[in-house]
């Protein structure tokens, strides 16, 4: 193809500012959606996920960030973890730096997610850039975003769907399945019921208790 091929990258409407107008600056073509899992897809099977380095960290403590890990590679066949940021800083921070480590090897080895470090936002678009480039001109560039796999067991749907309560992740999700036996008991169980579940605290109880309340609007 020639030289000038612009890609096409899907990049979600919560992602960062810099990071997309970075994309147009290289040569991207950036189509916002809502995506769900992934912060970006490059092609129709290869999607990113974004994390700041802070925010990684973050996420490894409170089990969001295996709960995305395990929906992200549900949906696609190839993904990518993105950790943007100061990583020398951020370590150095820590008590125990093996955690984050851990972490990383877990998301590669049982998740099979290839980990990138970028120092920045200008640093996270050259990469997505350079990937979707890469794979369009090879793939005749078509991109498609996916919300779920083509096709998830009952026990699969009833796990995401508890795991879309905050703070619940795969085990969390497995707790709750277990003690109140359905999707529909589990969004139906009081503050205390909720409390009586192995692993889950006054903390989570709350949040679940006030985002399963919130009005719509």
């Amino acid at each position: 193809m020639c030289g000038d091929f612009r890609p096409t990258v899907y990049v979600d409407t919560r992602e960062s500012l810099d990071v997309r107008d970075a994309l147009v600056e290289l040569g991207s073509t950036v189509v916002e959606r809502v995506l769900a899992p992934a912060d970006y897809v490059v092609s129709e099977d290869y999607a990113i996920e974004r994390k700041e380095v802070h925010d990684f960290l973050r996420s490894v403590y409170d089990g969001r960030l295996f709960e995305q890990a395990e929906r992200l590679c549900t949906a696609y066949e190839h993904a990518v973890l993105v950790v943007e940021g100061d990583i020398c800083r951020a370590l150095a921070g820590l008590q125990n730096p093996l955690v984050f480590w851990g972490a990383l090897a877990k998301i590669a080895s049982e998740h099979r997610i290839s980990v990138v470090f970028t120092p920045d936002a200008w640093g996270t678009a050259m990469f997505i850039h350079s990937l979707a480039k890469k794979l369009q001109e090879e793939r005749g560039g078509r991109v498609a975003a996916r919300h779920k796999p083509k096709a998830y067991s009952l026990k699969q749907l009833q796990l995401i769907a508890v795991q879309s309560l905050p703070g619940v992740g795969p085990e969390r999700a497995e707790a709750l399945l277990e003690r109140f036996g359905s999707v529909r008991r589990v969004f139906q169980a009081s503050k205390p019921e909720l409390l009586s579940v192995r692993g889950l605290g006054e903390k989570t109880a709350r949040k679940i208790m006030e985002f399963l309340d919130a009005k719509y609007s």
